[in-house]
């Protein structure tokens, strides 16, 4: 007598060839390509069919076809279906695109050797409201803060800082050069006149010490370099003044009172005259008389720095010992 279960052999093999035929003609779900497919994008629904390769008659594959001509439509717009080959299997794919938010159903679409596809549907996302009926749906978000490379605040401002700065100090500047600048521009032009003179004054008692040129030249030379140098320090043109204008001259020293000051010029004019009867006798000039011009002329010009000092008896006086004129 045989055992029972070696009798339940033949019903079993008889239930597993009943529905394989079922579990492999068994269609899996479809999916989107992308998962999320939003308005106006391209998309494809992938339809897997779950049918081996070996069932096709031919290496050829079955192009599908929509039974239904595609309406006239602005929501979808399908471009292309087609079955491909994926390893063993074969699935459909649906190329759209879709230009409304929502739930779209696609028409039927046939395929040689299989049942049609009549309830296939695809949904489209939209970054709005799916209805667009509420006006807060259609507004758009507030725009985003600039990006900003870093350090720019730092450099704005900076670069405000810096134009406040520039400005104050142009200002000062421009008060110091109505000023204080023009004080100091006059103070340095006097150095340098100083200067020049008491060269001039060494080098022509070298001449008249060596013999290169007699009193008359060396004297002649004296006062026209004399008159030169007192043409730039006050500023009026003294090379064809008389001696007797040198008395009303303003020496512009602006140390010296203006008693001190006039004394000064009164004692310049002496000097010229002085100057004058000596190129003009008969007798030359001689070697002590320019001797004593040239000395004359650097005590003069050591007065015109000496300040103002107030004497015993409230007077001002000048400081200092000038010449044998003074």
């Amino acid at each position: 007598m045989e055992p029972k279960c070696v009798k339940l052999v033949p019903a079993l093999i008889l239930c597993l060839l009943l529905f394989l035929p079922i579990s492999v003609c068994a269609q899996a779900a479809p999916y989107l390509i992308p998962q999320t497919v939003y308005v106006g994008d391209w998309g494809v629904l992938v339809v897997p069919l779950g049918v081996g390769v070996g069932t096709f008659q031919s290496t050829a594959v079955p192009q599908p076809s929509i039974e239904e001509p595609q309406p006239d439509s602005k929501d979808l717009v399908i471009h292309r279906v087609s079955l491909e080959r994926a390893g063993d299997t074969a699935r459909l794919l649906v190329e759209f695109t879709a230009y409304r938010p929502g739930s779209h159903e696609l028409p039927a679409i046939s395929v040689s050797g299989f049942s049609d596809f009549d309830a296939l549907t695809i949904t489209v996302a939209s970054i709005l409201d799916a209805d667009g009926s509420s006006p807060s749906s259609m507004a758009l978000s507030e725009p985003a803060d600039p990006l900003l490379a870093p350090g720019t605040m730092t450099l704005i401002y900076g670069s405000v800082t810096a134009t406040i700065f520039a400005l104050i100090l142009g200002i000062g500047l421009r008060l110091f050069w109505r000023s204080g600048f023009k004080n100091l521009r006059r103070s340095l032009l006097r150095l340098f006149l100083t200067a020049k003179i008491n060269v001039i004054i060494v080098s022509l008692r070298k001449r008249l010490d060596s013999g290169a040129e007699n009193g008359g030249a060396v004297l002649d030379t004296l006062a026209r370099e004399f008159r030169r140098f007192l043409t730039k320090w006050t500023g009026t043109d003294c090379l064809a003044m008389s001696a007797g204008e040198f008395a009303r001259l303003d020496l512009g020293t602006g140390e010296l009172s203006p008693l001190a000051e006039s004394a000064l010029a009164v004692q310049l004019a002496s000097m010229f005259r002085e100057w004058d009867a000596l190129r003009f006798n008969d007798e030359g000039v001689s070697a002590l008389s320019v001797r004593a011009a040239l000395d004359d002329v650097r005590r003069f010009v050591s007065a015109l720095r000496i300040v103002r000092t107030p004497s015993a008896n409230g007077d001002e006086r000048l400081s200092g010992t000038v010449s044998r004129h003074f």
